[in-house]
């Protein structure tokens, strides 16, 4: 009894929180790593760039720990990384280097994959159109790639570094769709697609005030994030805002339609060779001014179509004759049909991720070429079954695409603009996509780099069926309540 009544005061003196323990194990990381990272970089083998980014990623890391609502900040986070993180990659030993993007990507699509498994309660798709043709695809690139190890022509030659570069393909291939499935469940306040679509403002601005006055440092941190398709979401949603959203001030649409003639003029008169950066920018700008006005919808287009007449010479020899001359051209014909004849001897599931490039060394290897087109890429890697699944996303985004513009017809605000900008955008990339792997991007093309473009199509899409699920939540008369159009205004969309 009298031991037990000792006073235990001593051994609560020693008793240490966890903020103490916590702190102790940073020091002893930090103590434990600088060594080894100053060892790295004395041999050369270290990129300072590369350490300062984990640092920052850490810090970041640890502070959405501790915030709430970190899966939609998580998203934003994700294409800002995107966006303007050019700079800083992690090497693969092979040239080839792993965006942070990506990285990013696979800490948010991951622990929420194993949350339809582990959690409590277990975590459950939202029911939308999209899930099974693009869960399907998913599973077919999987299956593609063991089909393509096993039914592999034993004459093809393969390279060391193939396997590894293969597998990033595949990882690429499935992570740029899951994103696309998660953004469209997490996403659940409009908020959150605001954010989004400042940030591409944002990006829109400084990447093209960089390309004017100091085109390096705009390269340093912009290079890969603005490619593929990212002038036709920036320049749409620009445009987009100054049509259909009434909130907004004069100068305001002033200032936006000031950014879109900027971009015109930057990826169509300056670099006009570059056909994937204003095409798919043109067809975007074009459905999106048919839904706000058929009036302005034939106005500009016959100032188009007349401005084109009038310099059609100039831009044939420009653009089709340069790219002849290139091997950009009639070439690529060519390489569709050397393309289809592979898929003919692996019709069922494909040739695997990335997996016509050994095909193509090993028979054609004084001109082994990608294909410059996303279509034939993903008929080659999934075979048909594959390339199936990939036109029903397509077919099922504009299916719920076409219902987001129904459901805000008329309000004149920011869902309904982004409902018609997304929309747009579908179509935008449908044509991209013939251009070059701008959705999709492949290994010996665009490389696993081309993550960093790639990934904002998905997401932004991703928002659109989010939004689209929004507006199924909530009921017909509260929205029709909202848009206080008079009927006539509203029969434009018709």
């Amino acid at each position: 009894m009298q031991l037990s009544s000792r006073p235990q005061t001593p051994r609560r003196s020693f008793a240490i929180d966890r903020y103490t323990l916590f702190a102790a194990a940073v020091i002893a990381g930090v103590l434990l790593a600088v060594p080894a990272i100053t060892f790295l970089y004395v041999r050369g083998r270290l990129d300072p760039l590369l350490v300062l980014a984990g640092i920052v990623g850490v810090i970041v890391a640890l502070r959405l720990f501790q915030v709430s609502e970190r899966g939609n900040k998580g998203i934003v986070l994700l294409i800002v990384a995107a966006g303007m993180l050019s700079f800083v990659s992690l090497p693969t030993g092979r040239e080839s280097r792993i965006p942070i993007s990506m990285l990013v990507a696979l800490a948010l699509v991951i622990p929420w994959l194993l949350s339809m498994v582990w959690g409590k309660p277990p975590t459950r798709l939202k029911p939308s159109p999209i899930n099974r043709p693009l869960i399907a695809f998913v599973v077919v690139s999987i299956v593609s790639y063991f089909w393509s190890q096993i039914f592999r022509d034993p004459l093809l030659f393969v390279w060391s570094s193939f396997p590894v570069v293969q597998l990033a393909a595949l990882v690429v291939n499935i992570l740029l769709p899951l994103t696309l499935l998660y953004v469209a469940n997490q996403v659940n306040e409009i908020r959150w697609l605001k954010y989004l679509v400042a940030v591409v403002l944002v990006f829109g601005v400084a990447s093209l005030t960089l390309s004017f006055i100091d085109p390096r440092t705009g390269d340093l941190f912009f290079y890969r994030g603005t490619r593929g398709l990212f002038s036709m979401w920036a320049a749409a949603f620009a445009y987009g805002l100054a049509l259909f959203h009434k909130g907004l001030k004069p100068w305001q649409r002033a200032l936006l339609l000031a950014l879109v003639l900027l971009l015109v003029y930057r990826y169509f008169f300056l670099g006009r060779s570059w056909v994937s950066g204003w095409l798919p920018l043109g067809v975007a700008c074009v459905i999106i001014t048919w839904f706000r006005s058929r009036r302005l919808f034939f106005i500009c287009t016959t100032i188009g179509l007349i401005y084109l007449a009038v310099n059609f010479d100039f831009y044939y020899q420009d653009i089709v004759v340069a790219e002849q001359e290139e091997g950009s051209g009639t070439d690529r014909v060519e390489l569709w049909v050397r393309n289809l004849s592979h898929v003919a001897n692996h019709p069922v599931f494909g040739m695997g991720p990335a997996g016509y490039a050994p095909y193509n060394m090993t028979y054609h290897a004084a001109d082994a070429r990608s294909t410059h087109n996303n279509y034939f890429d993903i008929l080659a890697q999934t075979g048909v079954i594959g390339f199936v699944a990939f036109l029903l996303i397509i077919v099922q985004l504009w299916r719920v695409g076409w219902r987001s513009v129904q459901c805000y017809a008329g309000r004149r605000d920011f869902e309904e603009m982004y409902a018609v900008v997304a929309y747009s955008g579908v179509f935008g990339m449908a044509v991209g996509m013939m251009l070059g792997d701008w959705a999709l991007p492949f290994a010996y093309n665009e490389t696993i780099a081309g993550f960093d473009n790639a990934v904002l199509t998905w997401v932004l899409l991703g928002g659109m069926v989010a939004l689209e699920m929004i507006g199924r939540e909530v009921p017909a008369p509260q929205l029709d309540a909202q848009a206080a159009l008079p009927v006539a205004t509203r029969s434009d969309f018709a």
